[in-house]
């Protein structure tokens, strides 16, 4: 039987062999460990998905996707189901575009075409601006004496109703964006020593008002609608009225303060005011957490936002806040949940219904959802 042979080599010989391997182990670690955060830096960070146009495009956001017009042609692209993508034919892109989750809608100054029904709608005096929900459509006409009439349409293009107000006095029109189908007009009037704004309800199925609410002595800015509130949000307070028989609940004063965005999609609806005429870079601004009894109790938290912040909004129940190179998130309460750096800076951030934002970088335009 052949004897092994040990060899024993001297302590010199093998440490210096070990402070090799050693090294090498290490540079393998610190490649993989670099390769690591590479990755989670780069998935850490807000995900951009290019749009097929420009700032300068002629585009409208419909709730799941954009519609926009480009080389004769009226396009959809959906956020999330590229299947949906369409496009139309249309013949002149002189055009202004609206648009909602099952409605689009093309329009000049004299004629209104809903996508889908078979004849234009033509008008005399000025269309000034049109609006869609679910199944309508509406549309303010200015004529040549100041006039304004709100023309009421179905899907299909037939007139179902028509509204006519003073000059000057509509300020506001729009569609409830919960509950049944209901458009809301606001009217100022200044006749005299004060002002008052009125806020009327229609109910779009039967065709009949179903409310009316004055407000004296203050300018309404912002009406905000849920199942079963609705909030009118003024100069100096915010008055929720119970939508069932237009019944006042609460004010909550709000003066030196303005809306500028909410959500209603939790039990709690959250609104978000800046100050009155105010920048919102580095500014404070203020959260109310609304609840919908008869009792003023809202949570108020003021946030100091950074100091280069170019946006602030209300998604999925936070605070979100934009900055060229970060996104903020604070929850309701006003603490800070978290910071994701953007991908490419940015000068220009717009809320998106369905939890996403739109993202201006140079000409481009980026959407992300908001996480």
């Amino acid at each position: 039987m052949r004897k092994r042979r040990f060899v024993i080599k001297s302590k010199k010989q093998t440490g210096a062999r070990l402070a090799v391997l050693l090294g090498a182990a290490l540079l393998i670690c610190g490649a993989i460990l670099g390769v690591f955060v590479l990755l989670s830096a780069h998935k850490n960070t807000a995900d951009f998905s290019p749009l097929p146009f420009n700032v300068d495009a002629n585009y409208s956001y419909t709730g799941s996707g954009f519609l926009y017009l480009s080389g004769g042609k009226l396009y959809y692209d959906d956020i999330a189901d590229a299947k949906k993508n369409t496009s139309f034919i249309v013949s002149s892109e002189d055009v202004r575009l609206a648009s909602s989750s099952a409605l689009m809608v093309l329009y000049n100054d004299n004629a209104v075409q809903i996508v889908g029904a078979q004849a234009s709608l033509l008008f005399t005096g000025t269309v000034l601006s049109v609006a869609c929900d679910a199944q309508h459509v509406a549309v303010l006409n200015k004529d040549g004496d100041g006039n304004s009439s709100l023309f009421i349409y179905n899907a299909q293009g037939d007139q179902i109703d028509k509204l006519d107000f003073a000059p000057g006095a509509l300020i506001n029109f729009g569609f409830a964006k919960a509950g049944e189908e209901t458009l809301w007009t606001l009217e100022l009037n200044v006749t005299g020593s004060l002002p008052i704004s009125t806020l009327t309800t229609y109910n779009l199925t039967t065709n009949h008002t179903t409310g009316v609410v004055s407000v004296h002595s203050q300018l309404v800015d912002k009406v905000v609608f849920t199942e079963t509130s609705i909030f009118l949000s003024g100069t100096a307070n915010l008055i929720r009225y119970n939508r069932m028989g237009n019944s006042e609940a609460y004010r909550q004063l709000v003066y030196g303060w303005e809306l500028a965005d909410y959500s209603t999609t939790s039990s709690t609806p959250l609104m978000l005011y800046t100050r009155r005429g105010g920048q919102i870079a580095g500014g404070v601004v203020r959260l109310l957490s609304l609840p919908e009894g008869d009792v003023a109790s809202a949570a108020a938290q003021n946030v100091q936002l950074p100091a280069d912040t170019i946006s602030a909004f209300i998604s999925g129940g936070k605070l979100v806040a934009c900055t060229p190179t970060d996104l903020y998130t604070y929850t309701s309460a006003g603490k800070l949940s978290g910071k994701v750096p953007l991908p490419m800076q940015v000068r220009a951030v717009k809320k998106l219904a369905g939890g996403y934002a739109l993202f201006t970088a140079g000409n481009g335009l980026y959407v992300s959802p908001i996480k």
